[in-house]
């Protein structure tokens, strides 16, 4: 479980949840959409982000990157490889009709699976050719919040199950 978000007397957990709260608390008609169906696509994506891309990266993350080389699932993470692969590849083709995740401008959903990329493109894994992601990646990279808390090295971590 995510360690709760203390906000007065509330604890939020789960970190979705936790991002989808503070949009819509901090950031109401900017990083959380005011009109329904544009939150809606907003949170849709939040949800593949857990449901798919997640998955498949973290897997790839603890499997591949965290676990010591002799103790490695090779057909495990193959696995999760072609999972990453293949969620990159959707997302490559969505971002090919706008510059951030749920549309023109920077959102909710792009937190989530922004936060994602920074580890799945720190990994030295075989990675389809994904132009459009690229492009959002140097346009989150471009924001100092991203660059300050999410593109942090993370060297110490391979090959370390503990820590």
């Amino acid at each position: 479980m995510t360690k709760p978000l203390r906000d007065g007397d509330v604890a939020i957990w789960e970190s979705h949840t936790i991002v989808r709260y503070l949009c819509a608390a901090y950031s109401p008609g900017r990083l959380c959409p005011s009109e329904p169906l544009e939150r809606a696509k907003a949170e849709s994506w939040i949800d593949w982000t857990l449901a798919t891309l997640q998955p498949a990266i973290m897997g790839l993350f603890w499997g591949f990157y965290r676990t010591p080389a002799p103790d490695r699932d090779a057909a495990r993470n193959r696995e999760f490889e072609t999972n990453a692969a293949a969620a990159l590849v959707a997302l490559d083709h969505w971002l090919d009709q706008r510059p951030f995740v749920a549309g023109p401008a920077l959102s909710m959903a792009d937190i989530p699976a922004g936060t994602l990329m920074h580890r799945y493109f720190g990994m030295e894994v075989d990675r389809p050719s994904v132009p459009n992601v690229d492009a959002w990646r140097a346009r989150l990279a471009q924001r100092t919040p991203y660059r300050a808390h999410v593109m942090r090295p993370f060297d110490e971590l391979f090959g370390r199950l503990a820590f």
